[in-house]
């Protein structure tokens, strides 16, 4: 028999701390991503972890660095698709 738990493991974004690379999926609706862009995701680097009013330690925001501009930005932490690399915190 296979549990709730097996069928329903949780998000990545739940285990992310600053420090991380993550995967994050591009969301279709933000302006600056244009017609003939091509990839669905970017990396970036977690720089600090925002939580939620009802529960401080469940992430729901998370300031990230993307990896190949520079660029600091906020994204929603269900867009994490997964940790490539822990950091050493």
């Amino acid at each position: 028999m296979v549990s709730f738990l097996e069928i329903h493991s949780s998000p990545d974004f739940l285990s992310v701390k600053p420090g991380d690379y993550i995967t994050i999926k591009v969301e279709r609706n933000k302006s600056f991503v244009s017609s003939s862009q091509v990839n669905n995701y970017w990396i970036g680097q977690v720089i600090n972890c925002i939580g939620g009013a009802r529960d401080p330690n469940a992430w729901t925001l998370f300031q990230v660095m993307d990896i190949d501009s520079g660029e600091i930005s906020i994204i929603n932490a269900d867009t994490v698709d997964k940790i490539l690399k822990t950091s050493n915190l």
